[in-house]
C-alpha cells in the first residue's frame, strides 16, 4: 500500500446493480489509486435492519466477488457493517428472528430497533456476524459509531434505561432506585451526585465488554483482521464515560495496534476556517484521547452524496488539513448508499488521483509523527465525572467544554497540541472546568511549573475550588453579554494594535458572557471592558500572578464546540501574541500575517517541522514566524500545489520572514533545519 492509504468505502446492491458496479469497481482502483476496498453490508438506505445470517450470507458473496475483482490490483478488502446498536429506528421494527431488548431513554420511551447493549442475545449475534466475516481474512473489519449509547433517534439523548439497567445501577448503588431518581442524581447542579458515578462507570464498562467479545470472536477466525471503530464526537462521548485506551485495545487484541475512525466535522461542505477551528476542537481532540500507536483513518464523506454537497477543491482540503492527525490514511464515502453506485460524472477521481503524491511524499517525511510542539491545551476523557452541571435538565450538560483554546490559538496563529498529564515548563492553557479533575496539589503545581492561559470558566472553577489566589483573583462575578455592562473592551496598556492607539473589539455582539473579576498583586491589564456610555466597567484581558498567568474572560459557551464569531479579530490576536512571545516566551514558531494561516509543528533530533494550513479564501501572503531563540539555518518547502523551494533562513530577531504565497485551502510544510544539508 503507499504511505497515505486510501480506503475506499464501496455500496453496491447484491443482485440490482453488483455486476455492473463490480466492473466500476475495477476501473476506479487504477484511476483513484485505491489502497483498499471497504465494502458496506445493510447499509442506509439498504438496511433491512439488525441482519439475519440469511441476509448475511448474501454479503458474503458479494464480498467474494470484490475480493476477485481486488486481487490482480494488490489492493486489500475491508468490511464495513453498518450497524452494531443501530443508528436510529428510522421507522422500523424488531424482526421476530432477532428480538433484542431495546434500548430505553431517559423519559421511559423503548426504541424499536436500537438495541440495549447489554443483551447478551444481541451481544452474541453480532460477535457471529463478525466472526463469519473474519473466514473472508480481511484488512479491517468496521464497527459503526452507532456503537454508543447517546444519538438513538427517535430516543431523547439515548440510553440505555431499561429494567436490565435499572437492575444494574440499583445494584451498584447497593438499593433500588428508579429511573427518575437516578437520571436527577445523574444531572444533580453542584457537586457530582455518587448516581454519577455509577452511570458513567456502567457505560465504560458495557462498550469495553462488547468490545472484547468482538475482539475474541474474530481473532480466533483470523488474527491478522484488524477491528477499527469509528468514533463521533469525543465531547459527547464523555457524558456516556467513554475509555478510549481500553475501548481501543479491546478491539484491537494482543497482536494488532488500534484502528480507528476519526469523525472530520463537514460532512456537508462549510467554510474552510469554521471547519478547522471544528477539527482542531473535535477531530485532533479525539486524535489526542486515543492510544498513541492507534491507526488512524479519518472519515471524508460529502452527504448526502454529490458536488451539490461538497466541491472537489473542498474534498481535497479535508485531505490536505488531515495530515496534523498524522493519519494512517482516509476512508472515503463518495457515492450514494442506495445502490447507485460510482457516478464517474463527478470527478472524484481525477482530484484523488492528482492529490496523492502530496499526501504520500508528507507521510514519507515522518514529520506528523513527531514531538508536537505548542501550547499545551489540557484535556481529560473523565470530566464527565467532575463537572458541575448548572441546571440539571439533560445530558447534554455532562458535555465537557474543554478545547476552547485549539480552535481560538489555531485561528490566531498560534501551534497548540492536547495535553492528557500535567505539562512543566510550558504554557498551558484551561478552559471549562477541567481543572475538577486534580487534586489541589496537581492544581497548584500546574500553575507553579507553566504559564497558564485561562477562560472565565476556568477561572470561576479555579476560584470554587478555593484556589483563585493562584491567578492572585480576589473576587469574580458573571456578566451577561446582553445586559449592558459591556459593548467592548479597549486596548488600556498603551499598546499599539492593528496600527492603532487604544484600539477596541467589539465584546457583546455575537460574543459571550464574560467574567468581571477585582485582582490583587500587580496585575497588568492589557484590555479593560467598556459599556456604550464609554465607561470602563473594568479589566478584560489580564496578565496576572507575576506574570505568570493571562485571563480570556470569556465563557459560559452555547456549545462544546462553539467559538463565538467575534472572539476571532486581528485585535485580539495581536494582544494573545504578544503576551505568548513577551510573558510566555512560547517555544514554538507564531504565525503573523493573514487570518487563518494556520501552523501545526513537530520536531525531531534535527528538524523542526512547521505545517501550514490556510483555511481562508484569500491568498496568505507577507507572513512570517516569529520563533524565540531559533538557530535554524536552512528551509525545504513542500508545497501542496506541487512546488519546492529551498531558502537560507537568518533568524535575528528571532522572526523570519518567507516571500512565498499559500495559495486559498492550500497547505505547505516548511522543515528546518540547523545546517544546509
Amino acid at each position: 500500500m503507499d504511505p497515505f492509504i486510501y480506503s475506499f468505502r464501496f455500496c453496491c446492491d447484491p443482485d440490482f446493480n453488483d455486476r455492473r458496479e463490480l466492473e466500476s469497481l475495477d476501473r476506479y482502483i487504477t484511476e483513484a489509486c485505491i489502497d483498499d476496498v471497504a465494502v458496506f453490508c445493510n447499509v442506509e438506505e439498504l438496511n433491512t435492519g439488525h441482519m439475519t445470517l440469511s441476509e448475511q450470507d448474501r454479503y458474503l458473496q458479494l464480498l467474494e466477488d470484490v475480493e476477485r475483482v481486488l486481487r490482480p490490483h494488490g489492493v486489500a478488502l475491508s468490511v464495513n457493517h453498518w450497524h452494531s446498536v443501530m443508528h436510529a429506528d428510522m421507522g422500523k421494527k424488531m424482526s421476530p428472528e432477532l428480538p433484542f431488548r431495546p434500548m430505553v431513554d431517559v423519559e421511559g420511551n423503548a426504541a424499536q430497533l436500537c438495541v440495549c447493549p447489554l443483551d447478551e442475545r444481541w451481544q452474541d449475534h453480532l460477535a457471529e456476524l463478525y466472526a463469519r466475516y473474519a473466514t473472508l481474512r480481511p484488512h479491517i473489519l468496521w464497527v459503526e459509531d452507532d456503537f454508543r449509547f447517546h444519538n438513538h433517534a427517535p430516543l431523547v439523548w439515548g440510553g440505555c434505561f431499561c429494567k436490565a439497567h435499572m437492575a444494574l445501577y440499583s445494584q451498584m448503588a447497593g438499593h433500588p432506585v428508579t429511573r427518575e431518581d437516578f437520571i436527577r442524581g445523574v444531572l444533580q447542579p453542584g457537586e457530582p451526585h455518587p448516581y454519577r458515578r455509577i452511570w458513567l462507570d456502567a457505560c465504560r464498562r458495557t462498550l469495553v465488554e462488547v468490545a472484547a467479545k468482538l475482539e475474541r470472536a474474530v481473532h480466533t477466525v483470523s488474527p491478522e483482521t484488524r477491528l477499527g471503530l469509528m468514533s463521533s464526537l469525543p465531547h459527547v462521548h464523555a457524558a456516556e464515560g467513554r475509555d478510549w485506551h481500553g475501548l481501543l485495545r479491546a478491539f484491537a487484541g494482543e497482536k494488532e495496534p488500534p484502528v480507528d475512525r476519526i469523525h472530520l466535522p463537514a460532512y456537508t461542505e462549510t467554510v474552510p476556517w469554521q471547519y478547522l477551528l471544528r477539527f482542531n476542537m473535535a477531530s485532533m481532540a479525539n486524535r489526542a484521547l486515543l492510544p498513541p500507536d492507534t491507526l488512524v483513518y479519518p472519515e471524508l464523506e460529502n452527504y448526502p452524496f454529490s458536488r451539490f454537497s461538497k466541491s472537489l477543491a473542498f474534498t481535497r482540503f479535508q485531505l490536505l488539513s488531515s495530515l496534523p492527525l498524522d493519519p494512517a490514511g482516509m476512508t472515503m464515502d463518495l457515492y450514494d448508499l442506495n445502490g447507485n453506485g460510482i457516478v464517474w460524472e463527478e470527478g472524484y477521481q481525477d482530484m484523488l488521483r492528482q492529490v496523492k503524491p502530496f499526501l504520500n511524499e508528507m507521510k514519507r517525511t515522518g514529520a506528523f509523527g513527531g514531538e508536537r510542539m505548542g501550547v499545551r491545551v489540557l484535556l481529560s476523557e473523565r470530566s464527565s465525572y467532575t463537572l458541575h452541571t448548572r441546571q440539571g435538565r439533560g445530558m447534554e450538560e455532562l458535555y465537557p467544554q474543554e478545547t476552547f483554546w485549539a480552535g481560538y490559538l489555531s485561528a490566531c496563529g498560534v501551534p497548540f497540541r492536547f495535553q492528557t498529564d500535567i505539562p512543566a515548563g510550558e504554557t498551558a492553557a484551561v478552559s471549562g472546568q477541567y481543572l475538577r479533575n486534580l487534586a489541589e496539589e496537581d492544581v497548584r503545581r500546574l500553575f507553579r511549573d507553566n504559564f497558564v492561559l485561562l477562560t472565565g470558566d476556568a477561572l470561576e472553577t479555579l476560584a470554587d475550588m478555593g484556589l483563585g489566589e493562584l491567578a492572585d483573583l480576589k473576587s469574580l462575578r458573571w456578566m451577561e453579554r446582553d445586559g449592558g455592562e459591556y459593548a467592548f473592551e479597549q486596548v488600556v496598556n498603551g499598546m499599539t494594535c492593528c496600527g492603532i492607539s487604544q484600539a477596541r473589539a467589539s465584546a457583546a455582539a455575537l460574543g459571550s458572557d464574560a467574567v468581571l473579576a477585582e485582582y490583587g498583586g500587580i496585575a497588568e491589564v492589557y484590555t479593560a471592558f467598556y459599556d456604550s456610555f464609554r465607561r470602563e466597567t473594568g479589566p478584560a484581558q489580564v496578565v496576572a500572578a507575576g506574570s505568570r498567568v493571562m485571563v480570556f474572560p470569556f465563557g459560559r459557551l452555547p456549545g462544546a464546540a462553539a467559538m463565538p464569531q467575534m472572539f476571532l479579530n486581528t485585535l485580539r490576536r495581536e494582544v494573545l501574541r504578544d503576551i505568548l512571545l513577551h510573558k510566555a516566551r512560547l517555544a514554538a514558531p507564531v504565525v503573523e500575517g493573514p487570518a487563518y494561516l494556520q501552523p501545526y509543528c513537530t520536531r525531531d533530533e534535527e528538524r523542526l517541522y512547521i505545517y501550514l494550513v490556510n483555511a481562508a479564501l484569500d491568498p496568505a501572503a507577507g507572513w512570517r514566524l516569529h520563533m524565540e531563540g531559533a538557530d535554524w539555518r536552512q528551509a525545504s518547502l513542500y508545497f501542496s500545489n506541487g512546488l519546492r523551494e529551498e531558502m537560507a533562513v537568518s533568524p535575528g530577531s528571532g522572526a523570519v520572514s518567507f516571500p512565498q504565497t499559500v495559495g486559498p485551502m492550500e497547505t505547505v510544510l516548511i522543515v528546518l533545519k540547523k545546517e544546509e544539508e
